[in-house]
Order: C-alpha cells, then structure tokens, then sequence
C-alpha cells in the first residue's frame, strides 16, 4: 500500500542521531542523507521512511502514529532503550500488554518532535 513515509522534524541532526540509535536493533539504517532529506531503511538499501525539517513552530507530527515491526521482544526493548538515550519519551513502556491482545509485546514513544512511534514484536495481526 505504501512507497514510504515521510515525517517533519525540527532538527534534522539531531534526528539522524535519534533515528539512527532508534532504527538500528529494527534492522533499518540511514540509507540516503541530503542536504534536507534523510531517508531510512532495511538494511539501509531501501529508502522507505523519510525526515525533512519542518521551519518555525509548526509542530511535527499532529497526531501521527507510526508502527514499526521488531524482529524479537528484545529488538523491541533494545530499540525502546536507544530512543530512550535520544531523548524520547515513553507513551506505553515496553513489555507484554494483554489490554491490546494476548500475544502483544510492544512498545508507544514520542520522539523528540513528538511523533509517536511504536515498536511491535508480537502482535494480533
């Protein structure tokens, strides 16, 4: 259904460095870097998920809500940790959340420009 995303941030440094920590137990890396475009993928061969800087005080994200699949419920904390170290925020701490389904094991962020960003290992799907 989808070619790629593209998200807004306000600092695309400091984006790289948080999505860079973020992506890398996903098995995604920096595939492509511009001078106002970065682009993320598998391996990082593919460009599927995009940044761009957003100027002034727009806000990025605006209800965005983005899933990301995990490999193993430890790539889902070790992923959860890096964000973490990057200054995200926690919506809903790693960990098994039956309220969601049996076999649901994920975790909810906020990156430092407050799009929201989720890590699923297992899931209902």
């Amino acid at each position: 259904m989808f070619d790629h995303l593209s998200v807004g941030v306000r600092d695309l440094a400091a984006a790289r460095r948080f999505y860079d920590a973020f992506f890398a137990p996903l098995g995604c890396a920096n595939a492509w870097a511009g001078e106002a475009e970065l682009a993320y993928g598998p391996g990082g061969e593919s460009r599927q998920f995009y940044l761009y800087p957003v100027a002034g005080d727009r806000v990025a994200g605006l209800g965005t809500h983005i899933a990301f699949t995990a490999g193993s419920r430890q790539a889902v904390d070790a992923a959860c940790a890096a964000a973490l170290s990057q200054g995200a925020t926690i919506v809903r701490p790693a960990g098994s959340h039956p309220d969601i389904a049996p076999d649901y094991y994920g975790a909810v962020l906020l990156d430092p420009d407050g799009n929201k960003l989720e890590i699923v290992a297992d899931t209902m799907h």
